[in-house]
């Protein structure tokens, strides 16, 4: 009897040291072979019309190498019309620590236009986006999470002033 309960201890001892050694190997294989993820990227957008009037401001954070999504339905108010905006932005990393940019928006329900800038981290880059209906202008600045452009950016938003 003292030998059959010897025996399951031992079994299940040499199963937990399998388990263990297990997952320490996977992660050592496996793991060295996960991308790290990229730091995170705040993006300050202004879109305006052909006049200049701002029809939305939103600020999204990401991260380089993924796609991003926004939807943004704003009520229209007193002095503006209400706004629905579908934006797509996808950063990828350029020479000389530019970031490309490739958008697509919809406005209003309306048909998508796309294209692609390249921003400098920090500063403001502004495209013009044709396509059905009146041409749009889309400012954008980048920024690294942690960096003082990122600092500048919320400060700016904070206090109600455009980012430059």
């Amino acid at each position: 009897m003292r030998s059959g309960l010897r025996r399951k201890a031992l079994c299940l001892l040499f199963g937990l040291g399998g388990l263990v050694f297990g997952i320490v190997g996977a992660e050592n294989t496996f793991g060295r072979l996960r991308e790290a993820p990229g730091a995170a990227l705040l993006f300050s957008l202004e879109l305006r019309d052909e006049a200049g009037a701002l029809l939305a401001s939103p600020m999204v954070v990401g991260e380089e190498g993924r796609k991003l999504h926004l939807d943004l339905s704003q009520p229209g108010g007193p002095d503006n019309e209400p706004v629905r905006m579908s934006l797509d932005l996808s950063p990828h990393g350029g020479g000389g620590g530019d970031l490309c940019v490739e958008y697509r928006l919809s406005l209003d329900g309306g048909r998508a236009r796309g294209g692609w800038m390249s921003v400098p981290m920090g500063e403001r880059r502004s495209v013009r986006v044709a396509g059905p209906g009146e041409p749009l202008r889309l400012d954008l600045v980048v920024a690294r999470a942690g960096t003082p452009a990122f600092d500048r950016i919320l400060l700016a938003r904070r206090q109600g002033k455009p980012v430059t």
